[in-house]
């Protein structure tokens, strides 16, 4: 941990609320002894809206059901060849 005096914070606030930021926690002291720490700010989780989401009972039933039949590869080979 990096240790600074209350002067030098005065002289050079945001380079060191910088330094704080971008590598570790820097201790204040005021003659040599600790007064403060300067911490960076945890970074807020991102949000994820659709973790809560509440789904409809039908849409529950057949969420994981495979739906469809042919692949768009057959599709499209299908059409290609028929012309």
């Amino acid at each position: 941990m990096i240790a600074i005096s209350l002067e030098e914070l005065h002289a050079r606030t945001a380079h060191w609320v910088r330094q704080a930021t971008e590598e570790e926690p820097i201790l204040l002291t005021d003659n040599g002894a600790p007064v403060a720490r300067i911490v960076p700010e945890p970074s807020p989780k991102p949000s994820r809206p659709f973790a809560r989401r509440k789904l409809l009972p039908e849409y529950a039933a057949i969420m994981h059901r495979r739906f469809g039949g042919k692949d768009t590869t057959e599709i499209v080979s299908e059409m290609r060849d028929g012309q």
